[in-house]
């Protein structure tokens, strides 16, 4: 796949992408066709103006004809043109509504464009009623950090965490539209651009004769980050989509949430700061100090820190006429989550909560329920973590970076920690011996703390969260065991 990839974005280069639809093979030969007319017509005109040019020179003696004009000639530069014209209108428009008819789909999914990411709803045929959001994958480690040299060369910008599946050789339609700005929806390979706008459904259609993953982006500039919302095709064929479906299915069924259930305060918080990261870092900043004027701050927001009422209504509703835009798509888990998250997080000690129940009633009409607990518990319940949580140590073997199993505990104890202190961060120091080749020691501690990091990571902890520090070398050799550690602190 990865050979494949890199001999598409080195053709799209300098022509389009190799098409694997019906559709894209059309634009495609309508493409070279037409490039093979004006390249006539090219030659011909230029041809006939340099032989003129060469022939009747002033040095041959030649003398300019004296007319004004001549009605065959005018005939036929005027009937010539139309003929081309037409030639090449007919089969474009038996393309153009050839793209045009979504009937008889075999499956039909929604596209919604959100700044900035993708939303699916799988709304009629095989995978009925799945749902995901597609976000840039792409660390940003590699983006701007000291992992650039890391970078996917077919997929750098454009790789996602969840991405569309779809059966090879199925009609796919697709709606789009969008939940603040305008967006686009527009794979290369498939020939289908399509613009998603709010309060707007549009739609289009594909038929993938290829497996193969296959990459786009959203072609309407729609913020700050639109270079950052790319599209992510995944085409497999029918027993591998049936598998895909039943596997979300059941995953989906696995953690189906149970709207009457009262969390604490700290499972709130843990779980709102995974869906504010998410959803509302890349405008209101991790730390909530915005980026005014047009993405105001929320720590210490009238919002945030005011009636929870209106805190909910804005977050469900959106505001009119601002780049707030309404965030209903998420469960009541979630905006229980971030709303409880963003009143208590920061320089916000509110020290109340809502509960998903209240959400759901909300979407039914109600008027709004929320839940107070007492200042003191809410200023309780992150120092609820285990403080002998840190500092942590892992200890590998010697000559060793694979992460031991005896370190999920202290992995654990660690992710626990951070989970109940929303604001805290840790540093991951590796350790080593001086003996032998001090390079070679330092490099295999670094790896050790990137395992760590990785472990901690695949237990929920956001990378900004993580400071990896420069390994060290004690005193000793490889059989001292202190040399062979990882250290696990808090930051600073």
């Amino acid at each position: 796949m990865s050979l494949a990839g890199m001999a598409q974005a080195t053709e799209a280069r300098y022509n389009l992408q190799t098409p694997v639809t019906q559709i894209a093979q059309q634009v495609y030969d309508l493409h070279t066709a037409m490039l093979v007319v004006c390249l006539v017509i090219f030659l011909a005109v230029f041809g006939v103006m340099f032989y003129s040019v060469y022939a009747h020179r002033k040095s041959k003696g030649a003398v300019a004809a004296q007319w004004h004009e001549n009605t065959t000639v005018e005939i036929l530069w005027t009937i010539i043109p139309v003929f081309i014209l037409l030639g090449m209108a007919w089969p474009a428009t038996k393309t153009v509504l050839a793209m045009k008819d979504t009937s008889n789909p075999d499956i039909t999914i929604k596209a919604t464009g959100y700044q900035w990411k993708w939303g699916y709803d799988y709304l009629k045929g095989e995978g009925e009623g799945i749902r995901l959001v597609s976000n840039l994958s792409t660390p940003q480690s590699q983006i701007g950090g000291d992992q650039q040299s890391a970078r996917s060369e077919t997929a750098y910008l454009l790789e996602v965490d969840e991405p569309l599946v779809v059966p090879v050789g199925k009609k796919i339609r697709i709606l789009t539209t969008a939940n603040d700005v305008i967006h686009a929806w527009w794979v290369p390979a498939f020939a289908v651009k399509q613009d998603a706008i709010p309060g707007f459904i549009r739609d289009t259609w594909f038929r993938a004769d290829k497996e193969g993953i296959y990459r786009g982006n959203c072609a309407e500039l729609c913020g700050k980050d639109h270079g950052f919302m790319p599209i992510e095709v995944h085409v497999v064929s029918a027993d591998k989509y049936s598998s895909w479906v039943a596997g979300r299915k059941k995953a989906a069924a696995a953690v189906a949430e149970d709207p009457s259930k009262t969390y604490s305060l700290a499972e709130l918080k843990a779980k709102g700061q995974q869906v504010y990261d998410a959803n509302c870092a890349a405008c209101h900043q991790a730390t909530g100090k915005g980026l005014a004027p047009a993405f105001p701050p929320l720590d210490g927001s009238k919002i945030a820190t005011g009636p929870i009422a209106d805190h909910i209504g804005i977050v469900f509703n959106g505001k009119p006429g601002t780049a707030m835009s309404a965030w209903r798509q998420l469960s009541d888990t979630e905006i229980a989550a971030v709303i409880t998250f963003e009143r208590n997080n920061w320089g916000n000690a509110v020290g109340d909560l809502v509960q998903p129940s209240a959400i759901r009633a909300m979407r039914g009409g109600a008027q709004v329920a929320t839940a107070a607990v007492p200042a003191a518990a809410a200023k309780e319940a992150p120092t609820a973590a285990p403080a002998a949580a840190l500092p942590a140590k892992v200890y590998f073997q010697v000559g060793k970076s694979t992460l031991p199993a005896d370190a999920i505990d202290a992995v654990k104890a660690v992710a626990e920690y951070l989970a109940a202190k929303p604001d805290a961060k840790v540093d991951i120091t590796g350790y080593t011996d001086k003996s032998g080749s001090l390079d070679k020691n330092l490099e295999l501690a670094k790896e050790r703390a990137k395992a760590v990091r990785d472990a901690l990571k695949e237990a929920g902890v956001a990378a900004d969260r993580i400071n990896m520090k420069k390994p060290e070398a004690v005193t000793g050799d490889g059989d001292n065991k202190e040399a062979r550690r990882v250290e696990i602190n808090r930051a600073g």
